[in-house]
């Protein structure tokens, strides 16, 4: 049974955060919540009533699921410590399972500290002070052995049903496309702002705007929606945006590319219907 899986959420930044009470919320057996900052993993201990630490070496040696949510660049760091953590207090003939929340990061980053390895990755952009709805998002899971990926499997859709089995290579092409999608996407709203900050046009005017391209390809693939001058091939309003925009290099730069990547897939797409 699931609420018999006992777990450990090692962090409690972004994710950590938010699945740790998500977990909570549907009732799993988590036993100790970590961050190696004590007002944070005190906060979140206390509001979803379980313990918590501050140093890896406490962490709780008799879970059966330990959940790495922390930055990629610190999860072989936190793996080690928790491998020697294990060690040192290890009774049990089982091993127990330990995952990574990372869209990037193969799970094999795991395979040097112990048997049984996999991630469970929610495939979602968070902020601790934003609320997340679980149960719209996607998560994907993968693990060493069957019987993990079906442990992976259950606990996932517990908070979701939208839950995937995804390798370790369509993990990485899937992260790729979410960066472009989401990073990528919030840093052209962030040089829009820029532009109407320095005229002093308000970014809320462009709210409706980007509401209605989300809801149109929430029915239809992107390209199909795809306007603007580029699509058009508008050499005009283009080389008007370019003129204005010779007081912004870099935002120049980024303008042509993405202008000459619409052209060239519009070319594309005539070509192809011959």
């Amino acid at each position: 049974m699931i609420n018999e899986t006992k777990i450990v959420v090692v962090g409690a930044g972004n994710v950590g955060w938010h699945l740790s009470r998500a977990l909570s919320g549907v009732e799993a057996n988590v036993l100790q919540v970590y961050s190696r900052l004590e007002g944070r993993a005190k906060r979140l201990g206390d509001e979803i009533n379980v313990d918590y630490i501050t140093d890896l070496t406490e962490v709780n040696p008799d879970a059966d699921l330990y959940i790495l949510a922390v930055r990629d660049a610190a999860i072989e760091i936190v793996a080690k410590k928790i491998r020697k953590r294990l060690d040192a207090y290890f009774d049990k003939k089982i091993e127990p399972l330990v995952v990574h929340t990372s869209g990037a990061t193969p799970t094999t980053v795991l395979q040097p500290f112990f048997k049984n390895y996999g991630v469970f990755y929610p495939l979602q952009t968070f902020s601790i002070d934003r609320p997340i709805t679980f149960n719209t998002l996607p998560i994907c899971v993968d693990a060493k052995r069957h019987s993990d990926v079906d442990l992976l499997f259950k606990l996932a859709q517990t908070l979701t049903p939208k839950v995937y089995r995804i390798s370790n290579e369509e993990r990485q092409i899937l992260h790729v496309a979410a960066v472009i999608v989401n990073n990528f996407t919030n840093h052209l709203y962030t040089i829009a702002n820029d532009i109407l900050q320095q005229e002093n046009i308000d970014f809320e005017i462009l709210k409706p705007l980007i509401h209605e391209t989300v809801n149109k390809i929430k029915q239809h693939p992107p390209a199909t929606m795809q306007t603007g001058p580029a699509k058009r091939n508008d050499e005009t309003t283009i080389q008007r945006h370019l003129n204005y925009l010779e007081k912004h290099p870099d935002y120049r730069k980024i303008y042509e590319l993405i202008t000459e990547s619409i052209t060239d897939d519009g070319r594309s797409t005539t070509n192809d219907k011959r």
